[in-house]
């Protein structure tokens, strides 16, 4: 029943993104004939900045399709035939907008993580991940990303609701998903298969519904996808 949902518009389209996002990621981090010492931030240090934000566009089309499949089709059924691709193109601009910025802050944390913690950076990063999962700030901010906003319908009106939702959901979204961004950050060679991971994880959580933000074991895979794909499929 879950592969049937997934089947189903608009996931095909947006897998198809995150694994373009995925292969041009691969090509890019030229895994896995690049050194095993080789990390993100190492390998850019003196190949320049545009490269180092290359590398983390990449990681966002790799990784964050998936989590706005309920704004998306939000902005769809709210928005005229005629301006169908107008909103989704203007909200994407918003949201890639605001992880774009968030990019050089979360590559510093990493820096920072290894020069604190050497080879066990990513064990540090994993853990944060961790406690951040099991907090109410998080469960709060996932609670965020599931409300949707009114959408206009004529002119600037729309494109300004657009836009807004676009700011504010990858604002929350940042909220939600920053510790787990720091995982592939800090992975070395194995940048590229982490990242797969954290985002299948990220995934996951965004399928789930909302909850009273508090303290609780990180329940990451458990039983309910099912049900939580077909309800956000209905949405």
């Amino acid at each position: 029943m879950a592969a049937r949902c997934f089947a189903c518009a608009p996931w095909p389209p947006i897998f198809a993104v995150s694994a373009a996002g995925l292969v041009l990621s691969l090509a890019a981090m030229g895994w896995p004939l690049r050194h095993p010492g080789a990390t993100l931030h190492h390998a850019h240090e003196q190949a320049g900045t545009a490269f180092l934000l290359r590398d983390w566009a990449l990681m966002l089309l790799a990784m964050m399709p998936p989590l706005v499949a309920a704004p998306l089709m939000h902005i769809a059924v709210s928005s005229l035939p005629h301006r169908r691709s107008r909103a989704i193109a203007v909200f994407a601009s918003g949201y890639a907008t605001v992880w774009l910025a968030a990019g050089p802050v979360l590559i510093m944390v990493a820096a920072l993580l290894r020069s604190l913690a050497g080879g066990a950076a990513f064990a540090a990063a994993m853990l944060i991940a961790i406690v951040w999962a099991i907090s109410p700030w998080q469960q709060l901010a996932l609670n965020r990303c599931c409300r949707l906003r009114r959408i206009g319908l004529f002119g600037l009106d729309a494109d300004r609701d657009c836009v807004t939702f676009g700011l504010l959901h990858g604002l929350w979204c940042i909220a939600a998903c920053w510790a787990w961004m720091l995982l592939p950050l800090t992975a070395g060679a194995a940048h590229v298969p982490v990242m797969t991971a954290a985002g299948l994880i990220m995934f996951r959580q965004r399928l789930g519904q909302p909850r009273v933000p508090r303290w609780r074991l990180a329940m990451l895979f458990s039983p309910g996808a099912r049900r939580a794909g077909q309800n956000l499929v209905q949405r």
